[in-house]
């Protein structure tokens, strides 16, 4: 990939989806208005049973051309991705973008993330400022903020009204799955995401990589989309607490130094992670949360891992 290119970088859009038709045919109407030229899409579908894939190759057929590939049952948000990413690099791309299919975008924010990211080799993956979606400027995520050796991650801004206070570019521990643009050669060097993850940080193993190989990691508030988010999984749902809780065991065991493991993250993990929200669910007699949340740790502790960084 060169800065001085005669057409513009090549960029595919990958948008995983399970069900959520109208969500998804939303976010593609949107990507209609998009002012940058040079990109393709591709919807992988985790075996939604809601008619998306006829229904988006449907749509394809007289608006923007869309390569729909299907997998028979939901292997997870990190399957689905990685289909998706697998197939756009066999195809001759520069970028790739990963979006959520409940997401709409503004029509410049991906010439935006563009320049951005052709500014500098270094610079691996940028990210959007994300407003929550039906409101006046409210944020969902204005970069990323994370203590890695908690493998706690942050959404910067959530929930307040935007006065301008996240309006500086800047560098960031990872960028958000929901809406994430990565160098084809980035991919190239550290791999795909690690599918020991099924839902949830993924990203930001998958930045935490980056950096490691020194890539800078860029937060844009020039690019607007915006996210109704938990459609799919649903915020503090028994989904939630399993793949949360098993994710974040999962991203200790392979970054967190095995000192740091035992004396700050174990005790954390157990107070913050599973005492705390055990009781507040035993309280309120939500077994099937709670059982979600035990199988989370037994599992964060027992799966294999096929990859571990110390």
């Amino acid at each position: 990939m060169s800065n001085h290119q005669s057409t513009p970088p090549h960029v595919g859009i990958i948008i995983p989806i399970w069900n959520g038709l109208d969500d998804t045919l939303e976010c593609l109407n949107s990507l209609k208005d998009l002012t940058y030229p040079h990109f393709f899409i591709i919807v992988v579908d985790n075996g939604s049973t809601d008619g998306s894939a006829a229904a988006i190759a449907a749509w394809s057929k007289s608006h923007l051309d869309v390569a729909v590939l299907k997998n028979k049952t939901n292997m997870g948000f990190t399957v689905g991705c990685n289909l998706g990413i697998q197939y756009a690099l066999s195809q001759s791309i520069d970028y790739i973008l990963l979006l959520n299919n409940d997401t709409t975008i503004t029509p410049d924010f991906l010439s935006i993330l563009i320049d951005v990211s052709e500014q500098d080799e270094d610079i691996g993956m940028v990210g959007p400022k994300i407003y929550q979606y039906g409101t006046e400027g409210i944020i969902d995520s204005a970069g990323i903020s994370a203590i890695t050796w908690l493998a706690q991650p942050f959404l910067r801004g959530h929930g307040e009204t935007d006065k301008g206070q996240y309006d500086t570019q800047e560098d960031c521990p990872y960028i958000t799955g929901c809406a994430l643009l990565v160098k084809r050669h980035v991919i190239e060097h550290i791999g795909m995401l690690d599918e020991d993850y099924i839902n949830y940080l993924e990203d930001f193993d998958w930045g935490y990589r980056a950096a490691l190989q020194g890539y800078r990691l860029v937060y844009v508030p020039q690019a607007h989309i915006y996210h109704k988010g938990s459609k799919t999984s649903g915020l503090w749902s028994p989904f939630y607490y399993y793949h949360n809780t098993r994710s974040r065991i999962l991203f200790a065991r392979k970054h967190i130094t095995l000192l740091l493991f035992l004396f700050v993250f174990l005790p954390y993990l157990l107070s913050y992670r599973f005492m705390l929200p055990a009781l507040r669910l035993i309280r309120h007699r939500q077994w099937n949360h709670l059982r979600a949340l035990r199988t989370g740790i037994q599992e964060g502790f027992t799966a294999e891992l096929t990859s571990k960084i110390r």
